[in-house]
C-alpha cells in the first residue's frame, strides 16, 4: 500500500508519499520567489537528500489592472503549479500499487479572496489526483480536518507550526519516519528554522503532508 498525503497549498503545496509505513518519498512545489540564498539552499537540500524532490513553477500570480485578465493569469498558474505537482508524484509512485489519497481540507480560516481561489486551487489537484492515481475511485480518497491531522501526530488540534514541527523531530509517532531523508533533514539543517523561530517552507508543508500519512496510520491500527 501507498499513501499519497498532501497539504497543499497555493505557494508550497507538499507531498509525503509512504510506502507500507517503511520508505517515504517527499515532493514539493515552489510557486513563489524566493531569495537566492533560500533556492540555493533548497537545491543543495535536494542533492543531499536524494529521496526530496523540490520543484519550481515558472509562472506567478499578479494582479492586472483588468478583472479579467487577473483571473486568467491566476488559472494558468494554477494549472501549471497542480500539474507540476501531478508529474513530480507520478515520478516517485507505482500507479499499479495500492493507492491511498489523504489531504487537508481547507481551512476557512482563510477570508475573502483568498478563501475563493485556495478553494479553487484545491479543486483542480482534487480532480487531478483522482482521475491520474485512483481512476476516478473516490472511495480512496480521504479529506481530513486541520484539527484531525494535528491531533494524529499528538498535537492539539489548535496547535501552532512550532508544535508541530517539534512533534515531527522528537516523536513522530511512526517510528519509521526517523530513517526518512526529511527527518534526517530536520536534524542536521540548522537553516530550516529562521532567527525568529519561523520554519522556512516548503519544509514545514512536507512535515505537514506527513500528519495525513500519521492518521490513516492510526485508522488502520484501530482495526
Amino acid at each position: 500500500m501507498t499513501i499519497i498525503s498532501i497539504d497543499f497549498s497555493i505557494l508550497y503545496p507538499g507531498v509525503c508519499i509512504c510506502k507500507d509505513f517503511e520508505k517515504y518519498q517527499w515532493v514539493s512545489i515552489v510557486n513563489s520567489n524566493t531569495t537566492k540564498k533560500h533556492r540555493s539552499n533548497l537545491e543543495d537540500l535536494t542533492l543531499k537528500y536524494p529521496s526530496i524532490n523540490i520543484a519550481y513553477t515558472e509562472s506567478r500570480r499578479r494582479k492586472d489592472e483588468q478583472y479579467h485578465v487577473t483571473e486568467r493569469i491566476k488559472l494558468h498558474n494554477y494549472f501549471e503549479a497542480t500539474d507540476l505537482l501531478i508529474s513530480e508524484i507520478e515520478k516517485v509512485v507505482d500507479k499499479t500499487d495500492d493507492l491511498l489519497i489523504a489531504i487537508e481540507g481547507i481551512s476557512f480560516g482563510s477570508k475573502g479572496n483568498a478563501l475563493v481561489d485556495i478553494a479553487q486551487a484545491t479543486g483542480i489537484i482534487k480532480n487531478k489526483l483522482i482521475d491520474t492515481f485512483l481512476n476516478g475511485d473516490v472511495s480512496r480518497f480521504f479529506v481530513f480536518s486541520p484539527g484531525e491531522l494535528k491531533n494524529a501526530i499528538g498535537c492539539k488540534g489548535n496547535a501552532p507550526k512550532g508544535d508541530i514541527f517539534t512533534a515531527f523531530k522528537e516523536d513522530p509517532i511512526i517510528e519509521s519516519v526517523t530513517d526518512s531523508d526529511l527527518h534526517k533533514a530536520v536534524l542536521e539543517e540548522d537553516w530550516m528554522v529562521t532567527n525568529k523561530g519561523d520554519i522556512v517552507s516548503p519544509i514545514m508543508d512536507m512535515i505537514d503532508a506527513y500528519l495525513g500519512v500519521t492518521k490513516i496510520h492510526g485508522i488502520l491500527n484501530q482495526k
